[in-house]
């Protein structure tokens, strides 16, 4: 190692300790570490850091940043793989975060890029530019970034237990290129910064699966470190539980991937709605979902009007839906829905190696009682007395009723749902 490459890894290294505290996210990470090579010289016009997730709908993430008047250039071109795209504002740069979905890694962009050739070999590659050069590029965005100026472009694996997971890349103008000095200290550099925005990048992966699969309250609230068997909390909510009427019977008439599919289209209208006014999905149960929407004394009937606008919505929807299901020769999808409003524990039940976090309590069995006589009763919706005093709405008198496992008859009330 030359005098000046070990310089400029100890200088790096020294303000990588002073900085990294005061760091909070992977995009500050990124457009630090490049404001940190311009005051050594390097001219970096742009940067790349990209990387494989574990999420069920974006497969590829990729952070790019560039000067502010470059932002025009670097509009995402909207198609069947992008997820979704934010932009993160520094006063002369920016960094763009996107999200790509499932396929991502099998598109031409990538595999005709220098980032395959990176991951696959698991080598550093290093382009330099000629100035005038008319021939042909070994990569189709070499001849893209050509005219703009480029001299040099790195791309380098972050490697783990033997495997490249992402990679890094950065565009210089300055002249001639990088030389190999300043190479092996990006390289070097680069993995360390990598390491940081990795954990980054887990941590907030985390985060998103335990929303996805708990539900965005739940998730946040074990994230946080309540995950301690019988810690439990006594909430007010409003419960929802809902279910395919006739499941059983439709099933029988159907194929394996059909009553996939039909889970499916049902839980893609209900959840959405559930979660856009405030419900919290704890559960799928078979063809069913137990959801919460959490209220106090103040807030209790804007929570309950935004519980009956959730029931109108997914009314609205599951007729929509049906409309195109009826169009394919499959079977209409019709739910029954149960609410009751009443304290529940909320937290943790199980066992040392096996935890559940979920709702219990008298309550969260009588909704689900409730919801069992939307058959019988030939209505979609019915609800407790609790939640029709709750809400001052036009409600239907059903009579009291003997729930199963409820030891006391129930009076039962139904709301009108558009058909």
């Amino acid at each position: 190692m030359t005098y000046r490459s070990k310089s400029l890894i100890d200088s790096f290294m020294d303000w990588y300790l002073e900085e990294l505290p005061k760091i909070d996210s992977p995009a500050v990470l990124f457009h630090s570490y490049i404001q940190y090579l311009q005051t050594l010289g390097l001219q970096i016009t742009r940067g790349n850091m990209g990387t494989r997730t574990l999420h069920p709908q974006v497969e590829t993430l990729a952070y790019l940043w560039a000067p502010n008047d470059q932002k025009e250039n670097f509009d995402i071109q909207v198609n069947q793989l992008f997820h979704s795209s934010k932009f993160y504002e520094f006063p002369d740069s920016f960094v763009r975060v996107t999200k790509f979905r499932l396929g991502s890694i099998q598109s031409s962009q990538f595999t005709s890029s220098p980032i395959q050739y990176v991951l696959t070999k698991k080598q550093t590659y290093y382009y330099q530019f000629e100035k005038g050069y008319e021939g042909h590029y070994p990569y189709p965005i070499l001849e893209e970034l050509a005219p703009s100026g480029a001299t040099g472009y790195l791309a380098v694996p972050v490697i783990q237990k033997g495997n490249s997971y992402a990679f890094l890349s950065l565009l210089t103008n300055k002249p001639n290129g990088f030389d190999e000095t300043e190479l092996n200290f990006l390289t070097k550099s680069l993995n360390m910064i990598a390491l940081k925005w990795w954990t980054f990048i887990q941590s907030e992966l985390t985060e998103t699966l335990l929303g996805i699969y708990l539900g965005k309250r739940t998730g946040s609230t074990v994230y946080s470190g309540k995950i301690y068997l019988g810690e439990l909390e006594n909430i007010q909510s409003i419960i929802w539980f809902s279910d395919i009427r006739n499941y059983s019977g439709i099933s029988e008439k159907l194929s394996p991937k059909e009553v996939i599919q039909l889970l499916n289209d049902y839980f893609g209208v209900a959840i959405p709605h559930i979660e856009a006014f405030g419900g919290e999905v704890l559960k799928l149960l078979g063809d069913g979902i137990l959801a919460v929407f959490p209220f106090h004394e103040k807030n209790k009937l804007v929570v309950g009007k935004k519980v009956l606008l959730t029931v109108r919505k997914i009314g609205d929807a599951l007729s929509k839906l049906n409309a195109l299901r009826s169009s394919d020769g499959k079977l209409p999808i019709h739910h029954g829905v149960g609410l009751h409003s009443g304290k529940i524990l909320y937290g943790n039940i199980g066992s040392m190696d096996r935890l559940d976090f979920t709702v219990i309590g008298e309550a969260v069995n009588l909704t689900s009682r409730i919801a069992g006589m939307c058959g019988e009763l030939g209505k979609a919706v019915l609800a407790s007395e609790n939640l029709a005093q709750q809400i001052p709405v036009r409600w239907e008198e059903l009579g009291e009723h003997k729930l199963k496992g409820i030891s006391s008859p129930k009076k039962i009330f139904a709301i009108s749902e558009k058909k």
